[in-house]
């Protein structure tokens, strides 16, 4: 099996026709032995008015419940949105086996373990937002990185590269939380895909390349696992070279058979907590057993009469919803020149991530209180033309970068999942398994360390935002799920598809800006594959006191699907080279959805 080509073993690929065969009768939709609704002795009028009544009552409770859900006997789909088109085969493929929504993000995820190992992995962790649309209900898990007990808070923010920013991994845990609790099918059959790819081997795609050569890596010598797998014989990997995994196929292989305790249990153990303290990171033992996913109540809010869920703190969740607060506040019309909503998705980003900040020296119980205040400090702020200055005292995010997965199945689930490493390799220090550490703790600034029980495995800032969207007025009107490992980077997106009436495709595809804190400076895509920000709109931007400057790649997607009604639409951001893959009825062709259908 390679990266972008047919899978021969099972006859198919992402442009074959996919059956909904397993999707549309996982059980059978009608009885297989015919029964009588009425006893064949009885009077023949009262027979007849007894079904009738029956018939006519059955009807119109089936109208109905169309009316409000839909039919997913009709018309069976769903799509699955990823970084990565084998990981989006992986996933439909699990999605036309029966498996649930988060039985797709799961298989999907492990998919990119093997194939972007820069970016996510098992020494990471993360957030998954999981909503049934018919239920109207809601679930976060959080399974971000443990604070290690040991972990002195009052010392300098440790380095991305420095071992004491290695945070107790999550991944595995908040996965098997997540199955337990939504899947359908048997764990084991979500990690066979990621298993023979990463035995089989496959190319190495433009992002891991792009993420290497960002990586600054100036010396190898030859000797660590980092430098074994990612610069064989002295020389770095490249976009094309062919890639196999042997033994993070087995680490693999004993987790999908004995579930997330054997790495928790450390069953990997002394080689991992080996790796762990001869870089000088916090973790111990105790810290792996006693590490378990919390599930979080989401945050929302209103727009243009749009739901907006996302996750709370530690995620990008609380910045989202306070930078969409302002820009609805500055009442943008779809009327005003493009330069006007740029400089006011400038302002917003950076007005929210200086309150965002703020929550990252807040104990747990006091969360959902700071969060609630720094929406309601901006409940009647608006963005004019004046620009702000950024705030160089303000504590700095490294920048991040993740995997992230966006589906729909079948039963109107919605899953979303954003996982990494924290920066790029994360802490780049690597196990004999082939598992890179997450450095999560660089995003914790210096503060004091309570003496409670209520700070044991406390969770890091981040900026992973994955949001879902539903009409408020209407069951059946655009719904959205979104994921992205930058919040900035989503705030102009929903912007783009909730405030300028964009559809999804081109809400993603528009040219982004990226801010970053405490630095005055606009960031602007340069990236042949995807529209630049127009000169005009540049022009103005500099017109009115914005530092400009080129961004290179590698950039952060948004990878999203959208469904109105029973119509589909998915979408891969080019940013982050995946191709989204689609569940179809058989006359339907599944391919990478670029436009609207």
């Amino acid at each position: 099996m390679t990266l972008g080509g047919a899978n021969t073993a099972n006859g198919y690929s992402g442009g074959d026709y996919l059956s909904e065969e397993s999707v549309l009768r996982s059980y059978p939709l009608y009885p297989t032995k015919k029964r009588r609704c009425c006893n064949v002795n009885g009077d023949g009028f009262t027979i007849i008015s007894a079904c009738f009544c029956i018939f006519t009552t059955a009807l119109t409770i089936a109208f109905i419940a169309q009316l409000n859900y839909g039919s997913p006997q009709v018309t069976p789909h769903g799509a699955v949105s990823t970084d990565e088109e084998e990981c989006s085969h992986v996933g439909i493929t699990v999605m036309r086996d029966g498996g649930s929504a988060v039985d797709v993000a799961i298989a999907s995820i492990l998919c990119m373990t093997v194939v972007h190992p820069h970016a996510v992995g098992p020494g990471g962790s993360g957030v998954m937002l999981v909503h049934d649309h018919k239920t109207n209900t809601s679930t976060v898990v959080d399974f971000m990185s443990g604070v290690p007990r040991s972990h002195r808070a009052d010392e300098d923010q440790p380095l991305p590269t420095d071992g004491r920013s290695i945070g107790v991994p999550g991944l595995l845990r908040g996965l098997e939380y997540a199955h337990t609790k939504f899947g359908k099918l048997p764990w084991r059959k979500l990690f066979q895909p990621s298993i023979d790819i990463a035995r089989k081997g496959f190319f190495v795609s433009a992002h891991l390349e792009e993420a290497l050569g960002k990586s600054n890596v100036t010396q190898v010598d030859g000797v660590t696992e980092f430098d074994k797998t990612f610069f064989p014989r002295g020389i770095m990997l490249k976009k094309g070279a062919f890639l196999q995994r042997e033994n993070y196929a087995e680490f693999l292989e004993v987790v999908a058979k004995h579930g997330a305790d054997s790495f928790y249990a450390l069953n990997f153990g002394v080689e991992e907590m080996e790796a762990l303290q001869e870089n000088g990171a916090e973790i111990h033992v105790k810290d792996f057993e006693d590490y378990e996913p919390r599930e979080r109540p989401c945050i929302h809010m209103s727009l243009n009469n749009m739901s907006v869920f996302t996750a709370p703190a530690p995620f990008g969740g609380p910045q989202l919803l306070t930078a969409l607060q302002l820009l609805r506040n500055t009442n943008l019309t779809t009327h005003l020149p493009l330069s006007n909503y740029y400089h006011s998705f400038i302002e917003a980003i950076r007005r929210s991530y200086a309150g965002f900040v703020g929550l990252a020296d807040a104990e747990e119980a006091e969360l959902q209180n700071m969060t609630h205040a720094l929406l309601q400090s901006t409940s009647s702020e608006w963005i004019d033309q004046t620009v702000t200055a950024a705030d160089p005292n303000v504590f700095r995010l490294p920048e991040q970068t993740a995997s992230s997965v966006s589906v729909i199945d079948t039963f109107d689930r919605y899953v979303t999942v954003i996982a990494g490493l924290g920066t790029y390799f994360g802490s780049r220090v690597m196990t004999k398994s082939g598992i890179l550490f997450n450095n999560h703790l660089s995003n914790m600034p210096p503060h004091s360390h309570p003496d409670s029980e209520h700070f044991s495995h406390a969770r890091p800032l981040n900026t992973y935002t994955p949001v879902i969207i539903t009409d408020v007025q209407q069951v059946c009107g655009m719904r959205a799920v979104l994921s992205s490992p930058e919040v900035g980077a989503m705030i102009q997106v929903i912007s783009q598809l909730l405030l300028r009436g964009q559809n999804l495709t081109q809400a993603i595809q528009q040219p982004r800006i990226t801010i970053r804190p405490g630095l005055d400076q606009v960031f602007v895509e340069d990236m042949g594959s995807i529209d630049r920000l127009p000169g005009t709109v540049r022009n103005d931007l500099q017109t009115m006191n914005h530092t400009l400057q080129i961004i290179h790649l590698p950039y952060s997607s948004v990878n999203g699907v959208s469904k109105t009604k029973d119509k589909l639409v998915s979408r891969s951001d080019a940013r982050g080279g995946g191709v989204a893959h689609r569940l179809e009825p058989a006359s339907t062709h599944t391919v990478n959805i670029t436009t609207d259908l």
